[in-house]
């Protein structure tokens, strides 16, 4: 039987939830003053929150202006920090009201704010505010008004729901993404403002790894289990395993600071019991904004496609889902005055699905078992005693799934992922991108064979702005930084990983970071020859831009005249994972010389006796390592944290300032950070780069 919370006082909510509260709820309703409260008895169960406990409070208000004589009822529930301090500590509730107050008391309200500046016809209204917030860590509470009067309620935990449903929440999902992007648009300064001060990372960052490293080693554990009792010995087994075979808290931590133009304010936990369904209407709304992000939209798609949805229904309609999602969003972009193909077009979602849809998978090994729990298993999170934290392995007890159709849910979430990433649209787009650029080189390659004069005096129109020797002391003791940061990395990773990291490519690499690597790189970056080309000299995704039918290239501060090579490799190294590269590089370096070639046909230049293959085999031997130099340095300052990276426009005064001075450089924190360094190491020194 469930136990109801019977509070007879304000104080046993919290000991901040006094009468001034229930004026300020009042007049936030509408009202002038309250004038009585009750709370009635409730039917809240240990699982409807996990990290907070739940009121219900009915209050009586004198109405406002113009609102008759009728007294305003206000029906509220109330959520507030644990009173047990040791359950409190435990979960960390702190830091969840913190960054749910904050949710509701500036993102939302600035996100709101900025729709209704813009007066759209249909207006996103899915989450509803808050009618007070506080936070101090031990008397913390949010109080909202209770959707269940107007006929609101979860829909099941342990079935997946229907086809519309589903529909419904990623449209949802959709217009509320698309408020983030349009504001990101219209009102830039303001929503990195919000984005940055006001939504913080609960769940997946460096400091908290020790919480909950545990226990997500025995979630792994359970999809072990249920993998090997399901598809013992297939090929879905051991590419689940691969995804296993990382440190993936330290995955996990990537995934959500990893962060671009199509990053949004992320719900965080859309799991099926944070959407409420009408009774009797298509209208819903969504709760609980504890894990509130900024990061890719494909995280919040990707839990909820594989925490909410069974196989049948992804097999049959995944296509239908996203469909519901980009058709809300777009919808909504149009309607706050932004061009959805400009902002977020259709091939821009699936890149962000491609590259951080993984993420549900990490996410589903913990909420599928939750959501299979028998309310019998559901601990008693009160029973903690004392006033230390407990291990949460040791309170949130899960077990390996009994049910077979139980344990069906959890591997088929990592078939269907499988399923989606051998449609290979991350190796599509890379052929696309490298496909462009061998067509721009082409240009070059043959403009130089046709009009060699006219070549000349264009390429002596281009300066080196990156590395010259020139330049050297500008960069050379931040280069010497991230040295030491790689040889940390190599160190740490080569202990633990002596297998994947043997010592003679461990001499290799450090013979290479002992090198004058800028040096290196301003000597590879000026030697030129007959094969030499205009490069873009930033080929990383982000200077890519899709449509179905076209690819566009951008920003050209780096243009330089050199080996073709520069511009291949730093592609490759910074735009592709180890898992592409063992599979598709040659076939990236087959697709880059073919469309060379025809492009140089169509010219009129001969490729045959100009560039045959063997040449661009060379050209990687001696010009390979320069995707080395570029890993030292990119692939550190791409794993900072968000409060690592510094604001530029606060630097004071005229002089300008040293690098390593400016930007705050750290050692590598996770384990995915430092292989994807390594790997990128491993495989130049595989293809006889890094000599």
């Amino acid at each position: 039987m469930d136990t109801p919370r019977a509070a007879v006082k304000l104080s046993d909510i919290s000991a901040k939830f006094t009468e001034d509260t229930l004026d300020e709820i009042i007049r936030a309703a509408g009202g002038k003053r309250c004038t009585g409260w009750k709370i009635p008895e409730t039917n809240f169960t240990k699982g409807d929150a996990y990290l907070s406990e739940l009121y219900r409070i009915q209050l009586t208000g004198e109405p406002g202006a113009g609102s008759g004589q009728d007294p305003l009822v206000i029906n509220v529930v109330v959520k507030t920090i644990p009173k047990n301090v040791g359950r409190r500590k435990t979960f960390r509730s702190a830091d969840f009201f913190r960054n749910e107050a904050n949710f509701y008391n500036v993102v939302l309200k600035e996100l709101y704010r900025f729709q209704e500046s813009r007066k759209p016809a249909n207006p996103f209204r899915d989450i509803n505010g808050c009618y007070v917030a506080y936070t101090d860590g031990v008397n913390d509470f949010i109080a909202m008004e209770d959707l269940g009067q107007y006929g609101y309620k979860t829909a099941s935990r342990a079935e997946g729901v229907g086809l519309e449903e589903c529909r419904r929440c990623m449209r949802t999902l959709g217009r509320f993404h698309a408020l983030s992007l349009a504001m990101k648009e219209q009102e830039p300064d303001r929503f990195h403002e919000i984005a940055h001060q006001h939504v913080e990372e609960t769940y997946y960052a460096a400091r908290l790894k020790s919480w909950y490293n545990n226990f997500l080693q025995v979630q792994i554990d359970i999809a072990r289990d249920a993998m090997g009792r399901e598809y013992p010995g297939t090929d879905l087994e051991r590419k689940m395993e691969k995804f296993f075979d990382c440190d993936l808290y330290d995955h996990m931590v990537y995934l959500v600071h990893a962060r671009n133009q199509n990053s949004v304010i992320n719900h965080g936990d859309c799991w099926m019991p944070n959407f409420l369904f009408h009774d009797s209407s298509a209208a819903m709304r969504m709760i609980d904004f504890q894990l509130a992000r900024y990061s890719s939209p494909a995280l919040d798609i990707s839990f909820f496609v594989y925490s909410c949805t069974s196989q049948a229904l992804r097999d049959a309609h995944y296509q239908d889902l996203l469909d519901a999602y980009y058709g809300g969003l777009a919808e909504m972009l149009r309607d706050l005055g932004s061009d959805p193909e400009a902002v977020f077009p259709y091939s821009e979602l699936q890149k962000e699905l491609k590259q951080y849809a993984r993420f549900g998978c990490g996410m589903g090994i913990e909420s599928i078992p939750f959501s299979l729990l028998d309310e019998s298993e559901v601990p008693d999170l009160d029973k903690i005693t004392g006033d230390k934290s407990v291990p949460i392995e040791k309170i949130w007890i899960l077990r390996p799934i009994a049910s077979q159709a139980g344990r069906l849910r959890l591997t088929d979430m990592f078939r269907h992922a499988n399923d989606m990433g051998d449609k290979g649209v991350a190796l599509a787009d890379c052929l696309r991108c490298i496909c462009s650029m061998a067509r721009f080189h082409a240009l070059s390659f043959a403009m130089k064979k046709q009009e060699p004069d006219i070549f000349e005096a264009i390429v002596n129109q281009l300066e080196e702005t990156y590395y010259s020797t020139e330049l050297e002391s500008w960069y050379s003791e931040f280069m010497q930084k991230l040295v030491t940061i790689c040889k940390e990395a190599l160190e740490l990773e080569c202990k633990e990983c002596s297998d994947q990291y043997p010592a003679d490519f461990k001499l290799a690499v450090l013979a290479f970071l002992d090198t004058n690597i800028y040096r290196m790189m301003a000597k590879l970056t000026h030697t030129r020859n007959q094969y030499s080309v205009i490069t873009h000299g930033d080929c990383w995704l982000p200077n890519f831009l899709f449509r179905p039918d076209t690819v566009r290239m951008i920003d050209f501060q780096m243009v330089r005249y050199a080996s073709p090579v520069l511009d291949i490799i730093l592609f490759v190294y910074c735009c592709t994972d180890q898992a592409l590269r063992e599979a598709h590089y040659d076939q990236l370096l087959d697709a880059y010389y073919q469309a060379f070639c025809e492009m140089l046909t169509e010219l009129g230049t001969n490729p045959q006796q100009t560039f045959p293959a063997s040449v661009l085999t060379d050209e990687l031997k001696q010009f390979g390592r320069f995707g080395c130099g570029i890993a030292v340095e990119s692939i550190p300052l791409a794993q900072l944290d968000e409060s690592d990276v510094p604001d530029l426009d606060r630097l004071e005064g005229e002089d300008a300032v040293p690098l390593e001075q400016i930007m705050t450089l750290t050692s590598i924190k996770t384990q995915y950070g430092r292989r994807r360094l390594l790997d990128v190491l491993r495989h130049a020194y595989d293809r006889g780069y890094m000599q």
